[in-house]
């Protein structure tokens, strides 16, 4: 008898949060900066004391990685005029991380090229940037999936490691985070990897940002991400959290960051408590 209200009720969450459904899964992609630009007019302008607008390029949400290498080129170029020598040197080791390939036009003015050359001096491993990870080949349903990341940030810019996972064929992306470390586990909650009777196919990549969620790298993408597979069930597939339209709702709902509670009942009676929290799905008694 729960069923149908359940349906209902999914399926209003559905047809009301399309725009924020388009939100949630677009929320995997970075931001372009507006603020970097100004910065960059600045500079050419040689308006080297408003060096504060490039702090506010750096801090605003969600950067995209080259949009974060930009800016602290920027930045390292106005710590250089204003003689802030252990800055620059800094923010040119970020750059650095950020962009390994990066090579110094040989027209910059000589306070520039010489604080470069001392980031350029510090060792690749002092500087390096990289997020170090090995799917798993198969994993089982209604079981927590834990994704081991070993990060390498000797300069401390990684604040968080997020995953992005979306089921094979979904457009939205589900996210859940931990706190950055050396070596850090990911886990993707057990509802979230629900039976089927053929298995199928987990998409994700992983994001390390900095403080205000700013991309400084990636394993994976949303466009080439990695995957993992889910083994088949040997259920009959009754259960209604085995039906695709369940998690597609389920992840609408998600998108929205609505706060829901549902009943789930399957074929064998068990009521399944399910909760919709903002950024994820969480189940339990």
């Amino acid at each position: 008898m729960r069923q149908p209200l359940l349906i209902g009720v999914l399926a209003a969450v559905a047809l009301t949060a399309p725009i924020d459904a388009w939100a949630q899964s677009s929320a995997a992609e970075c931001r372009s900066n507006p603020h970097l630009s100004r910065a960059k007019d600045e500079y050419d302008r040689l308006e080297f004391d408003r060096a504060a607008r490039t702090q506010r390029a750096i801090e605003y949400s969600k950067n995209c990685r080259w949009d974060l290498a930009e800016i602290y080129r920027l930045k390292a170029f106005v710590d250089a005029v204003n003689a802030e020598r252990e800055r620059c040197q800094r923010a040119f080791e970020i750059l650095l991380a950020l962009d390994p390939d990066y090579v110094m036009p040989a027209d910059v003015p000589p306070k520039i090229k010489n604080c470069f050359d001392d980031a350029k001096g510090v060792a690749p491993e002092r500087r390096e940037l990289s997020l170090v990870h090995t799917p798993p080949q198969e994993v089982q349903p209604n079981a927590p999936v834990s994704l081991p990341v070993r990060v390498v940030d000797p300069l401390r810019l990684v604040d968080q490691v997020q995953v992005y996972f979306r089921r094979e064929g979904v457009k939205i992306f589900t996210t859940v985070t931990a706190r950055a470390d050396e070596n850090v586990s990911v886990v993707i909650p057990a509802l979230s990897v629900p039976p089927d009777e053929k298995g199928y196919r987990m998409e994700y990549f992983i994001r390390a940002v900095d403080r205000w969620e700013g991309t400084l790298e990636e394993e994976g993408s949303p466009k080439s991400p990695l995957v993992f597979k889910v083994a088949p069930s040997s259920g009959d597939g009754s259960a209604i959290t085995s039906k695709w339209w369940f998690w597609g709702a389920i992840g609408t709902a998600v998108a929205g960051g609505i706060v829901l509670a549902v009943l789930a009942t399957s074929a064998g009676g068990d009521q399944i408590p399910v909760r919709v929290i903002d950024g994820g799905v969480g189940g339990g008694g």
